[in-house]
């Protein structure tokens, strides 16, 4: 009885079409759609489902390995800045930061 109006439906739901748009296409171009539009949603959720089960499966997973793990190095003493050179970096910043545009002239 509204066999057009629930095929037209269907493909405003899915593709936002306009009546002009769903008259233009034969009956069999609208199956093709229609088997494509299907095709799709299949893809999609077995797409879904194997994320979801990866996603468990990452949960459920006895080793439980950290993601963001901070590497804990021995200290080299030779790489290590000394005072004086960090003092002298600052003074040299607060008198002469060239990335600043705001600095007024002289340090202040």
């Amino acid at each position: 009885m509204y066999g057009t109006e629930l095929d037209y439906a269907y493909f405003a739901a899915n593709l936002g079409w306009t009546p002009e748009q769903y008259g233009s296409c034969t009956p069999v171009q609208l199956l093709f759609i229609r088997k494509e539009i299907e095709k799709k949603t299949v893809r999609d959720s077995d797409l879904f489902k194997s994320a979801v089960q990866v996603a468990v499966n990452n949960c459920l997973n006895k080793r439980k390995a950290k993601l963001w793990e901070k590497k804990q190095g021995e200290y080299d003493e030779s790489k290590a800045i000394p005072y004086s050179e960090i003092a002298a970096i600052k003074k040299q910043m607060a008198t002469n930061a060239p990335w600043t545009p705001w600095q007024k002239k002289g340090g202040g």
